[in-house]
């Protein structure tokens, strides 16, 4: 996704938390230059080099914007500089702000919903914002997600990075992103249906645990096993709460504790590495049934 100057000055804004000249006032919470860092990290942007020591924080991030321009990680950074909702702040001026230059570029901000949790029998959701081309009905995300255990041992290393740097928050964060992603992509790679804007692991984890042969409730399958599984669907509930109370995903209940944000990112390592695990067996199991 390549986008203009005009583009990238307004989302330095946005993810800086400055003031903007013309509004004389800020549309999104203040981000000093650590937390900068840490939201850029997922995206490949690593550390200062001494060039960029004196630099401001807004001009900062707008060096890493034009470095980073041309990728898909410009469409990922703006659908997550506009993930917050505060009560200082109205996300949907900071989008209709950004969809001016946006439209500019051949892009737009869409106000989307996604699925929180079930309230007796009624489902709830939540708005989100999210950039779309305008010369396609919808700019899909090319994954990133990447089925072998050098990528979830990297994506892990990032996420306890955070943690050293004291980001316990960003690191349920990242573990929770990276659980999504991995369902996601194994329910793509298995051909299973699912909701592109689904964002409640549990219930994609249930969509996976069919074709990958998890469900506990399975008749051929032993009593220890089938408690072993009900197990991960519990670990898989509990790094939803604990993503929803105490991440940056969304407006924080509270600040994680160090060990809280261990156990989210050591559960992530666990859950995707058995994941990928089953789905290879699964796989191999069905190549040696196709050769007989």
């Amino acid at each position: 996704m390549n986008i203009s100057a005009n583009s990238r000055n307004a989302l330095a804004y946005i993810i800086s938390g400055d003031t903007i000249p013309d509004k004389q006032k800020a549309l999104s919470p203040y981000r000093g230059m650590k937390e900068i860092r840490n939201f850029l990290y997922d995206f490949g942007v690593t550390g200062l080099i001494s060039t960029e020591a004196d630099l401001s924080r807004y001009n900062y991030t707008l060096e890493k914007l034009r470095q980073l321009n041309g990728t898909d990680n410009i469409r990922l950074i703006i659908n997550q500089a506009l993930d917050f909702w505060t009560q200082d702040f109205d996300t949907e001026a900071a989008a209709v702000y950004l969809d001016g230059f946006l439209r500019r570029d051949g892009f737009q901000v869409s106000l989307k919903k996604r699925y929180i949790r079930m309230n007796g029998n009624e489902a709830e959701y939540e708005d989100y914002y999210e950039v779309e081309s305008l010369n396609m009905p919808t700019l899909h995300t090319i994954s990133l997600i990447s089925l072998d255990k050098e990528y979830i041992t990297e994506h892990i290393e990032k996420a306890r990075t955070k943690i050293d740097a004291g980001d316990c928050a960003g690191a349920i964060t990242s573990a929770y992103t990276l659980v999504e992603g991995f369902l996601k992509e194994l329910l793509k790679q298995t051909q299973t249906s699912y909701r592109r804007d689904e964002g409640d692991i549990r219930e994609l984890y249930k969509l996976v645990s069919e074709p990958l042969n998890l469900n506990p409730k399975g008749e051929n399958l032993e009593s220890y096993l089938k408690n072993i599984l009900q197990g991960l669907k519990s670990q898989i509930s509990g790094l939803y709460e604990l993503a929803n109370k105490a991440s940056d995903r969304h407006a924080r209940r509270y600040n994680p504790a160090r060990h809280h944000a261990k156990l989210a990112v050591n559960a992530a390592f666990c859950l995707c590495e058995f994941l990928l695990d089953s789905y290879n067996y699964q796989r191999e199991r069905a190549e040696r049934k196709q050769a007989l």
